[in-house]
């Protein structure tokens, strides 16, 4: 190549591009093939040097400085690749010009040789044939043919191998990739060798036990031993963890963990200052065909493109109430389900109908107590945990606004003592107490088996009734939970300080399902995991809870024979067995007006 810019006529340490104006239309045409071969071959060699993120959204893991970064994206969204980018960056001392402009704080991040860690799926079916490939400068991915403008040949460049050569800087033995760290302000200082050991799902635990690293990233979901691990190889380095993932919907795959310590705590409002979650799409992608991308799309339903071409958490996909959200969604009238939404022609239109009778909504907000709404108290009681205590509300239009949640693990009547100090600090007017049935009419001490749960708080002033266990009350739920078409508003609020556990275990209330591979029905039984307040609210729906009924009491709608022969002889039958009006309200009622 060099050899071919010399017979254009010029030397190219000391090119100058005003020298273009003096060659002939040959010479010219000949310099611009060479220079245009030169910048492919380096392009080649020095992949890392080009990088570009593929959107404002990937952009942004490199400016992340959190200790823990949870990157969710679409299958195909660069999620993976833009983590290994930034991992190589950090390691050869190798900056690429696009991220090189003085709004990122290189010298913060960079210290010199790193220990890294990769996590892949799979030693056999991801490592060699997904991972490295995207490492070796020669290996070109992307569309078209190589060296094009969708794709980009490996990200680890030649000159950063030991001796320019793959085969002396990878170990399939070890599974070990070494290579060197240059100085960023001097490419050609050379400041150590860094190394990148990649490790795979199916290991156990105790295999990731040494060490110390500085960054772990980790290529789908992990078992959350396997993460705890990691933890402690990065703590002692100061080191960081970061995990790129498309959210699974097969509910076999545990990651209720990812939705608690990274994904919660990445975000608003509870976003913490060493955690940050990212969400990238597959349509930014510019080395996709968005054509056969936007094709596919049409074909799937708008629950299965969020998860494989946005990224979002559907992972839950087997919620018992699957509505549930403390974050806004949309939902289509016309649809009468939950959708995606976009901005055209100046309103919001789902994506799915192209309707405009679409409506925000979100189930968790932070509300006042009002003094004169009528409230049900419900109890779940426990022998070998805290005991679990709900207050709703009930709307004049009959809707539910949960206000107070209580745990409390002690007896009976410390239990009653402190339900009485909260009704009274808040002003509940209580309507109606339920207990759950099953723990009600059980045993509350093995001495005396005669003796329930219901007895027990009774006897300690806590007079509640037992509630219906009818499985309805979940679909009712459901219906609660979707947005009235007449009030545009659902039906179910939950309050986001006072009752964190609630929103929680909503969230996290899934069904015993199979794995999917094993092509069984779906099992139509809740999990026993996070069940106690939806259940709680179950038997809250289940009483079909009416503001004017627990506000004012039932109607009469008829009167029996013996009640009126008991009106035209209120002595007849009165024997000393027979209690006073105190003594049966005290008894049955369970209202505090």
């Amino acid at each position: 190549m060099l050899d071919r810019i010399t017979e254009a006529g010029f030397d190219l340490d000391s090119f100058d591009p005003s020298d273009l104006q003096s060659l002939d239309r040959d010479q010219f045409a000949k310099t611009g093939a060479a220079i245009l071969e030169l910048y492919r071959a380096d392009r080649q060699e020095n992949q890392l040097r080009y990088y570009k993120p593929v959107s404002p959204a990937a952009r942004k893991i490199h400016e992340a400085t959190e200790t823990i970064i949870g990157v969710g994206g679409g299958n195909g969204s660069s999620k993976t690749e833009t983590c290994m980018v930034e991992l190589l960056i950090l390691s050869t001392g190798i900056i690429p010009d696009s991220l090189n402009d003085g709004t990122i704080d290189w010298k913060a991040k960079f210290r010199g040789p790193r220990k890294q860690r990769i996590v892949v799926e799979s030693l056999t079916t991801t490592l060699h044939t997904i991972i490295l490939p995207k490492l070796k400068w020669w290996v070109w991915t992307g569309l078209g043919e190589p060296g094009g403008p969708k794709g980009h040949w490996g990200w680890l460049p030649k000159w950063a191998l030991i001796d320019g050569s793959w085969d002396k800087s990878w170990s399939e033995k070890l599974r070990l990739l070494r290579f060197l760290c240059r100085n960023p302000d001097d490419p050609d200082e050379v400041l150590g060798e860094s190394t990148i050991q990649f490790m795979a799902h199916g290991q156990e635990p105790q295999d990731f036990a040494s060490g110390d690293f500085d960054e772990v990233l980790h290529d789908e979901p992990p078992r959350l031993a396997i993460w705890t691990e990691n933890e402690a190889r990065t703590m002692r380095a100061d080191g960081r963890m970061l995990l790129a993932m498309t959210w699974p919907d097969d509910p076999a795959i545990p990651v209720d963990w990812i939705h608690d310590k990274i994904y919660a705590h990445g975000r608003e409002p509870d976003k913490r200052e060493d955690t940050i979650w990212l969400e990238l799409s597959t349509f930014d992608n510019p080395h996709l065909n968005q054509e056969s991308v936007r094709s596919q799309a049409e074909r799937w339903d708008s629950v299965t493109r969020a998860v494989r071409f946005e990224g979002k958490p559907i992972r839950f996909s087997n919620r018992v109430h699957p509505l549930f959200t403390d974050r806004d969604a949309w939902w289509c009238f016309s649809c009468k389900k939950d959708s995606f939404v976009e901005l055209r022609e100046g309103k919001y239109r789902c994506v799915e109908c192209n309707g405009t009778n679409v409506q925000l909504y979100n189930h968790v907000a932070a509300f006042d107590v009002e003094p004169t709404w009528p409230t049900v108290y419900l109890l779940d009681p426990h022998p070998r945990k805290p005991h679990m205590m709900l207050w709703a509300q009930i709307s004049p239009q009959d809707d539910v606004w949960i206000q107070k949640e209580l745990e409390h693990d002690g007896g009976c009547e410390e239990v009653s003592e402190r339900v009485m100090i909260i009704e009274e600090e808040f002003g509940f007017q209580v309507a109606k107490r339920w207990m759950d049935p099953n723990m009600g009419a059980s045993p509350a001490n093995a001495q005396r088996r005669e003796q329930t749960w219901q007895d027990e708080f009774s006897d300690s002033g806590l007079r509640c009734d037992l509630a219906d266990d009818f499985m309805g009350g979940r679909k009712r739920i459901n219906t609660y939970l979707e947005p009235d078409p007449r009030t545009y508003d659902v039906r179910i609020h939950v309050h986001r300080d006072r009752c964190p556990t609630v929103v929680s275990q909503m969230l996290r209330y899934c069904w015993a399902d199979y794995k999917r591979s094993t092509e069984r029905d779906q099992l139509q039984k809740p999990r026993d995991k996070y069940d106690d307040y939806p259940t709680l609210l179950k038997y809250l729906l289940n009483s079909n809870p009416e503001f004017t009924v627990l506000r004012t009491g039932s109607p009469i709608i008829s009167r029996r024979r013996a009640n009126i022969e008991a009106r035209k002889n209120p002595n007849k039958n009165r024997g000393s067995e027979s209690w006073s009006r105190e003594q049966y309200s005290r008894r049955y009622s369970t209202a505090h007006w």
